[in-house]
Formats: C-alpha cells, sequence, structure tokens
C-alpha cells in the first residue's frame, strides 16, 4: 500500500493528495509529550479482547510448537471467535494430539479443551518451501514482467493458490510446470508431498502518519516524510514499531517501500492537523537498513533508553496512546487493529475487527521506482473499512486490556479498502536485531 508520494520537483497540488480527507482542528496528537497515557477502551473492544484471549493464548502455543519441534507434522491454524474454538491441522491426528499435548505442558495454563484437531494433506513446513519454488519460477524484475500477484499457503493446508494477471494464467502455469522437478523435491512424502496448485485471476497489491509533526519520543502512528525510492519524489507513510537494540538505542520500524537507505525522515510539517502538505517538519531520524521480504525498513532516531521512540501506539481519544508491550503471530480467524494515520484523518479512526483471511501468504509488491519485492506475511480483511493508501508502515495490534497493546506487525499493502496485507512483529524484530522498548 504504498506510501502515498509526491514529487517535489513538480509541486502536485496538495488538493489531489488529500481528497476525502477531515481536517482536524485544534492541537496536534502526540506522544509522551501529549495528553499522556489512555486509561480507557471502547467497552466493546475490551469484551472482544477477554472473550478472546484464551483462544490467542491457545493459538499462540500451539503455534509456538508448530514452528519448533512439531514442524515436520504441523500443518496450520484457524481460530473461530465465534464459535471459541481453535482448529489445528497436523499430518495426523495423532500428530496433532501430541502437539496440543506439548504446547499444554509447556504452557499449563492454556485451555485444551479449546482445540479441535483436523488431518490436512500437508505440512505448512512442506507448503512453504513449495510456495518459494513458485517465487522463483515467476519471479518478475520490474512493473512490466510482473505476472503473479501472490503466492498462498491455504489456510487448511490442503495446497496452494496462486493469484495473478486474468490474460496470463496460462503463462504463469507454464512457469510453474517447468520448476516442477524443484517443487517436488521441496516436498517430502512423509509431509504430504507435491502439493495441487490452483491459478486464478487476480488484482494487483499496492504498497499504502497522528500523528501530526509530533515530538520525541516517537510512537506508532505517527506521521512520516521522507524521500521516495523513486528519485525527485516524496513519500507519507506511518510509523509502527518502536524498537532498540541490545545498546538501548531507539528506532523506528516501517515499511520497507517508503523511503530510500540513508535518507532523512521527518514529521509532516503542515499547520493543519489531517491536511498533508509533505513539508518536512520536526527530525526524527535516518533509515539505516531495510528488509524487502518482511517490508520493513529502520529509522535511528539517534535517542537511546525510550528518548528517541518508545513503544506506544496513537490511538484514540486524540491525543492519548497505549503502550505496546508484547508480540505475536496472527492466525487465521483472528482479528486486528492498526493505527494507519491516513485512514484516522479520513474519518476512519482507528480500524478494528480485521479478520485474519489467509496467515501465509507470499505477494509481489511494487516500489514506486518500479522494481518489484518478494514479501511474505498476512492477509486480512473488514467488510466496511480496513486501510488506505499513506497507512504503510503502521503498528497491527490486538487489544490486551484497557491500556496495553500485543503488536503483530505492520501494515504493508492492500487491495482496495478492504483487503490489508501486513507483516509480522515478531519476524521483523528477529530480521533485524531488535526488540520492543516499551519504557513504562
Amino acid at each position: 500500500m504504498s506510501a502515498i508520494s509526491r514529487n517535489t520537483i513538480l509541486m502536485v497540488a496538495v488538493g489531489a493528495l488529500t481528497a476525502g480527507t477531515v481536517l482536524l482542528s485544534g492541537t496536534s496528537a502526540e506522544a509522551k509529550d501529549g495528553g499522556g497515557p489512555a486509561r480507557t477502551t471502547d467497552s466493546g473492544v475490551l469484551a472482544h479482547a477477554k472473550k478472546v484471549a484464551p483462544l490467542n493464548a491457545v493459538a499462540n502455543a500451539l503455534g509456538e510448537q508448530g514452528r519448533g519441534r512439531y514442524a515436520d507434522v504441523y500443518g496450520n491454524l484457524s481460530v473461530d471467535e465465534s464459535g471459541r474454538t481453535v482448529t489445528l491441522y497436523a499430518i495426523g491426528a495423532e500428530q496433532g494430539r501430541k502437539i496440543v499435548a506439548a504446547a499444554k505442558a509447556a504452557h499449563p495454563g492454556i485451555d485444551t479443551s479449546l482445540v479441535k484437531v483436523a488431518v490436512s494433506p500437508h505440512t505448512k513446513k512442506s507448503l512453504d518451501a513449495q510456495v518459494q519454488q513458485i517465487i522463483r519460477a515467476t519471479a518478475a524484475s520490474d512493473a512490466a514482467d510482473l505476472e503473479v500477484y501472490s503466492v498462498a499457503v491455504n489456510p487448511d493446508s490442503s495446497g496452494i493458490t496462486v493469484s495473478g494477471r486474468g490474460d496470463k494464467l496460462a503463462s504463469i502455469t507454464s512457469r510453474i510446470q517447468a520448476r516442477q522437478a524443484s517443487i517436488a523435491a521441496a516436498a517430502p512424502p512423509a509431509q504430504g508431498g507435491t502439493a495441487q496448485v490452483q491459478v486464478v485471476a487476480g488484482e494487483p497489491i499496492h504498497g499504502s502518519s497522528w500523528r501530526w509533526n509530533d515530538g520525541v519520543p516517537q510512537i506508532g502512528g505517527d506521521v512520516l516524510i521522507g524521500d521516495a525510492h523513486q528519485s525527485g519524489y516524496a513519500s507519507q507513510c506511518t510509523a509502527g514499531l518502536a524498537t532498540e537494540d541490545s545498546n538501548g538505542r531507539d528506532y523506528l520500524v516501517t515499511a520497507a517501500h517508503c523511503f530510500r537507505n540513508g535518507s532523512t525522515v521527518n514529521g509532516e510539517g503542515g499547520s493543519n492537523p489531517g491536511q498533508f502538505t509533505y513539508s518536512r517538519g520536526g527530525w526524527i531520524g535516518q533509515v539505516v537498513n531495510t528488509n524487502d521480504h518482511w517490508d520493513a525498513q529502520l529509522i535511528d532516531t539517534g535517542g537511546y533508553n525510550g528518548s528517541g521512540s518508545n513503544s506506544d501506539e496513537a490511538d484514540q481519544p486524540d491525543g492519548k496512546w497505549y503502550y505496546v508491550k508484547g508480540t505475536a503471530y496472527s492466525y487465521n480467524g483472528q482479528s486486528v487493529c492498526q493505527d494507519g494515520a491516513r485512514s484516522y484523518y479520513s474519518g476512519h479512526g482507528v480500524p478494528c475487527n480485521i479478520s485474519v483471511k489467509n496467515d501465509d501468504i507470499t505477494y509481489n509488491l511494487t516500489w514506486n521506482d518500479g522494481s518489484v519485492h518478494s514479501v511474505r506475511g498476512v492477509q486480512g480483511y473488514n467488510s466496511t473499512w480496513a486501510v488506505m493508501e499513506g497507512d504503510s508502515g503502521a503498528a497491527v495490534f490486538t487489544v490486551t486490556n484497557s491500556t496495553d497493546r500485543e503488536a503483530r506487525g505492520i501494515v504493508s499493502a492492500l487491495a482496495g479498502n478492504q483487503w490489508m496485507y501486513w507483516t509480522e512483529a515478531p519476524d521483523i524484530l528477529g530480521g533485524f536485531g531488535q526488540h520492543l522498548n516499551p519504557h513504562v
């Protein structure tokens, strides 16, 4: 979902960039230098958080085993928040029961009566390896050659679905068939062997600040302005995760497709919150590292121990913030929120109830310089509103209680305003060797 970009040389009219934006009057919403921590959360959101907490605990415990000791038999997970069940897919029923027992041993407090074991024809490990072969077979170096939009593991681990250009489905199928030997080599018979691949017509996936020229320490949800990958352009994105390295140096994480490595990042300098001018506000930091596979980049704030950034996220009411204290993966059927600034300033507040539709999807993202990058993440949907361009990099999270949030990742891409893609917090932090820095 690309960052919203503006050509700073041609000075494109601001009105075209802010169409539909709600202009907010009054003082800007800020982080630690603003109104302070929020102590209340909407009662409906809190009720939902309480309801799904046992389900999330079980899913996290099962997923931990599936990504570790039991990777050779683990299929996937699906959470039914309404029906209060967690379906565990495994290569066999007995193997599934072993995963449940191991999860219970590691986390005695989880309620395993919520778990339903189902047999899947393939393991997630095997399907992921086959997906990578398909990605290699259909790779494109630039937007003009792009045929495949995404390659996804089916939520029940029954196979793989490839989404691409409607007029190129035969070409895509031929390219996959040409790599069949490599695909088969990545699919051990004991883990289900070669999976069925379905090629379907799809829609392109586009890359996608609260907030307004905010002061230190920076937090998730703040507006970011910096140099785009395309020369002569500026991009607007949203701050996501606030992190530290082992020395306590503070960073912000946003989406990799937003800014060029080495570029300086500022807040939005416009005087009216919500009226994006792409003028440079207060200095935030410098981009020092980019990981295109997780669509994430690090902004060095120059501060230490919470003075440059702090693991909070801008939410509602205006000017308040919430602590972000932990991370977790997302699983099919769970729901998340995101704090993108464009959605907020366009009158959509903090979009929640974004339901996970596929927790393992690899998609091709075209940056504004025309280059194509393979990204692995999660696909979610909200029939009313999920996301818009300019939300890129925003924190994706779940509500833990009235003051705390759990990070699930950062906003990466969209296909319309109802479908959102994000990359996952544990992967991003692991890739950069970082941890959250909630100095509460």
